[in-house]
């Protein structure tokens, strides 16, 4: 190993040091277990059936029944120790994993699919565990065996146990080859199973896409495709493990063959006493097994080893800065100074040199075509992605300088693809503030037009939603959506296309709560419904990323033709 995965499995199993430190002192019991009945057969031999003196074979029975009551028990106190340490780390590394992928930055969790830190979050994860339940409990408990299993049969006879050692090299030495493959193969396969994962999620979210397009054969083909490559790796690593185990059986047999013939011939000479020759034959035989355990959770920790390494890509990765001057409220406005973005290096410029200021209490709309950079101008504000060049001011500060989690609770949004949680209305609406008394989430559903529709639901505001809130419709998700922002009561609230996906009768509720939301209130319009965009005090027409112009809406239909175009567009809407 090297020392860097030396020091991250210590920083691994650190907190359960104390359940790991009472294993092996479980593991020294049984080690010295197994070596009392390997010594016993000696005694055993010479002296109850060799010298006849069977008035001590009473004995024998009760010793051993002694010896393995109590090797039983130690072995389950250890495995119990060790089970659960597993558990535990399971435990503490979703949680951290969970946390990390809530403070990741947002342009960081978008690259990688929900499939795939899924198969992490649980596949992975599992596996990891195998380290501690499974791969250190053998270390622990079938090492000091082995020690001390080697010791009584060098003690009966040193030269006879030398010589079945000499095979033990070829079995490390298989051992240490296979596993380092292992660990990569086993990498291999986790990778195709978050792609198996990925495909599942998104096939189930897609559904209604993938019956109206008649996909179904395409998804399962894909799918099948993905699910044969997983079980071809799998059985591949089966193949591995148990060609290793085979390996060890074999030359485990040639060792005690040698035993066997050679020291039945000592036997036969004189040389050496039958107590003494089976004694050693029995610890050495009994010896073998912990080696063969022994080589195999080698395996299995090569194998960890490589899901380890996957997890850690994603540890390492940094997390949102928590630092920056704290932000209290909006006192002047919001400004863009010569801002330009692209979402990777390799890709072109999405905003070209894009500025503009919008003054504290103003309603400020952004309109263009389809693809020309609207919402990004929105997520770059809250900081879901970095500017490539270029300042966004936040009254008169560098947002980037401050601190981010001040920075949000400072905005609200409500945006066409509403986002509702699997949890009951009331948590929904209270997502922003949860101490907030029901009296304030009741005000803030009125103001939304979303009470009355609320108290018609099985439990009101403690109806749970079904995932993303698709038991409720497109318009009463939006005003739940609304109620969030406005109990949030944020100085700046950003609509992104949020009435565009409903029917006339929907929208006009939805409006009717918008400008409610936007009374009094910084405001950001994207898109909007054309009534917004008219009372808007400044808009701005964005083409193919670059601003084409900005003034009032009179202003924009005498001098932009661009503007015209989308208006009459809008206007047939």
């Amino acid at each position: 190993m090297t020392k860097d995965i030396t020091r991250r499995l210590t920083t691994l199993l650190r907190p359960y040091f104390p359940r790991v430190l009472a294993s092996v002192l479980c593991g020294l019991v049984l080690s010295a277990i197994n070596g009392a009945l390997a010594w016993m057969v000696k005694p055993a031999m010479d002296y109850v059936f060799v010298d006849r003196r069977y008035d001590y074979i009473w004995l024998l029975p009760i010793g051993v029944l002694l010896l393995y009551l109590l090797r039983g028990g130690a072995d389950m106190i250890q495995t119990y120790l060790m089970q659960t340490a597993g558990y535990k780390m399971i435990r503490d590394m979703r949680d951290a994993f969970f946390r990390t992928i809530l403070y990741l930055p947002v342009s960081t969790v978008t690259r990688t699919s929900s499939g795939d830190m899924v198969s992490r979050l649980v596949n992975d994860i599992t596996l990891l565990s195998r380290i501690v339940s499974d791969s250190f409990k053998t270390f622990l408990g079938q090492i000091p065996s082995l020690v001390v299993l080697l010791g009584v049969a060098l003690y009966r006879r040193w030269d006879l146990a030398m010589l079945s050692f000499i095979l033990l090299p070829f079995i490390a030495l298989a051992t240490k080859k296979l596993g380092r493959f292992l660990r990569q193969k086993r990498r291999d396969a986790q990778v195709t199973m978050s792609s198996i994962t990925h495909r599942m999620a998104e096939s189930v979210s897609g559904i209604k896409v993938v019956k109206i397009f008649g996909m179904e054969q395409a998804k399962i083909t894909q799918f099948q495709q993905e699910n044969q490559a997983s079980y071809r790796q799998n059985a591949r690593l089966v193949r591995l493990n148990e060609w290793s185990k085979y390996t060890n059986e074999a030359i485990s047999g040639v060792a005690v063959a040698i035993i066997l013939g050679y020291g039945s011939h000592l036997v036969v000479k004189g040389d050496m006493t039958s107590g003494d020759f089976f004694s050693l034959l029995t610890a050495i035989v009994m010896a073998f097994a912990p080696m063969k355990k022994l080589g195999q959770a080698y395996a299995v920790f090569q194998e960890s080893l490589g899901v380890l390494e996957r997890l850690d890509d994603f540890f390492d990765q940094r997390p949102e800065p928590a630092s920056g001057r704290p932000v209290h409220g909006l006192k002047y406005g919001i400004e863009f100074q010569d801002v330009s973005f692209r979402y990777s290096p390799d890709t072109p410029d999405i905003l070209q040199h894009i500025s503009f200021f919008i003054p504290k209490g103003s309603i400020f709309a952004i309109v263009g075509p389809s693809g020309a950079g609207k919402s990004t101008i929105a997520d770059l504000i809250p900081r879901f992605y970095a500017v490539t060049s270029g300042r966004i001011l936040w009254d008169g500060e560098d947002i980037q300088e401050l601190n981010v989690a001040d920075l949000r609770r400072q905005i609200g949004i409500v945006s066409q693809d509403v986002m509702l949680f699997s949890d009951t209305i009331r948590e929904n609406i209270a997502a922003g503030r949860p101490n907030a008394s029901q009296e304030e989430i009741e005000q803030a559903a009125k103001l939304a037009n979303a009470h009355d529709f609320i108290l018609e639901t099985p439990n009101g505001y403690d109806t749970v939603l079904g995932e993303r809130g698709l038991n409720l419709s497109g318009g009463q998700r939006q005003r739940i959506a609304i109620a969030r922002a406005l109990l949030k009561n944020p100085p700046l609230l950003i609509l992104d296309e949020a009435t565009s996906a409903l029917d006339t009768v929907s929208e006009q509720a939805v409006q009717d709560a918008l400008d409610k939301a936007m009374a009094g209130r910084t405001t950001i319009v994207i898109a909007h419904r054309l009534t917004t965009i008219q009372n808007a005090d400044l808009i701005a027409v964005i083409d193919r990323g670059r601003i084409s112009a900005i003034g009032s809406h009179a202003q924009l239909l005498a001098e932009n033709m661009l503007y015209r175009e989308l208006y009459q567009v809008m206007g047939r809407e």
